[in-house]
């Protein structure tokens, strides 16, 4: 386990360190203490089997009921955690940041929020209630696999599990990492070596022509200088485009997942995830391979990024989280600027 704060491991259980005592507790008045706690406890009493099935088997059934459970789980592990909890209260600080630089007072302001520990868990605690329907809706929408390391390497996961990467560059208008936003990559590993990945369909389409592009340029081009200098007949030239068809690595990875087979990625692409893990963790990360290099490489980064937090205008962190989901986050007072710096993602 490694405190991203301290910058320091330890051993420790994860139970310890992932959750947190009375966590779904709340004070409804002076005398009366709430709990969500038996809701979330049928949800993952619901979901266990079902990680479990996919753990050991490493394989998807691609069946309705399973990619509604597993839209569930995305959800759900989105927005229970602690960096969830905590997101309204950084956007507080941006915001009020900006205010004293235009030369305002902030307590003077309205909208802006003041809320306490007890608040924040309050908020929070209803958006879960409130919102999580919603945000499955959106999950399922998603073309759901597995991704595998290679051997000798393992996948992190941090406290803040659900993680976001799109390669398509943010708008002015619009946040790019949001869970609904277009091309969207969203990562959760279930164990060490096996990572549930949701992608917008979007996503793959692209690859794939990407792919075809490719490879009619290349291969299709040269067959075809071929059969017009009549080194090749026409049914030559269509088996050569076939085989090629056959061997492309997009091609591959996509009858895997329709089969429901896992993807096997390279350390190169087990690093870039392994970074998402860190950089969006709110405080604890694990290494099964207790080494941590990637994770002692973000450290630097996280701090880099929380300056320019401090020095640029404030980022609508809630529009670059949950774009395109038609759902608020709890007590957002006012709409921040849009086109800062989004936080880099790998």
């Amino acid at each position: 386990m490694l405190d991203l704060e301290a910058g320091k491991s330890f051993p420790t259980s994860i139970d310890n360190i992932m959750g947190e005592r009375r966590f779904n507790e709340f004070w409804v008045d002076d005398d009366v203490l709430a709990t969500i706690e038996p809701w979330t406890g049928r949800i993952e009493s619901h979901l266990a089997p079902i990680i479990e099935r996919i753990r050991s088997r490493k394989t998807l059934e691609r069946t309705q009921e399973e990619i509604a459970n597993l839209a569930f789980l995305m959800a759900f592990q989105f927005v229970r955690t602690k960096g969830m909890r905590l997101m309204p209260e950084r956007i507080d600080a941006q915001l009020r940041r900006h205010v004293k630089r235009m030369g305002f007072d902030p307590a003077k302001v309205d909208g802006l929020m003041n809320l306490d520990e007890e608040g924040l868990k309050k908020e929070h605690i209803r958006h879960q209630v409130q919102n999580l329907e919603k945000y499955v809706e959106i999950m399922a929408e998603k073309e759901f696999f597995l991704m595998t390391p290679p051997d000798g390497r393992s996948f992190y996961i941090g406290d803040h599990p659900v993680v976001l990467h799109n390669e398509e560059p943010r708008t002015v208008h619009t946040g790019h990492l949001g869970i609904g936003a277009a091309y969207i990559q969203i990562y959760l590993p279930l164990s060490s070596d096996v990572l549930l990945c949701a992608y917008d369909k979007a996503v793959l389409g692209q690859m794939m022509k990407a792919s075809d592009e490719a490879r009619n340029k290349e291969v299709a081009g040269y067959a075809l200088s071929k059969l017009i200098a009549g080194e090749i007949s026409a049914a030559q030239m269509k088996q050569a485009i076939d085989a090629a068809r056959d061997l492309d690595p997009v091609a591959a990875m996509i009858r895997a997942i329709r089969a429901g087979q896992p993807i096997a990625v390279g350390p190169e692409q087990v690093q870039c995830y392994n970074s998402l893990q860190a950089f969006f963790a709110h405080r604890f990360v694990i290494d099964p391979d207790d080494s941590f290099a990637v994770a002692h490489d973000m450290i630097g980064e996280r701090k880099s990024v929380g300056q320019d937090e401090q020095a640029d205008e404030p980022e609508d962190l809630a529009a670059k989280h949950f774009s395109e989901t038609g759902v608020s986050m709890p007590a957002k007072p006012i709409a921040a600027k849009h086109g800062s710096k989004a936080r880099p993602a790998q």
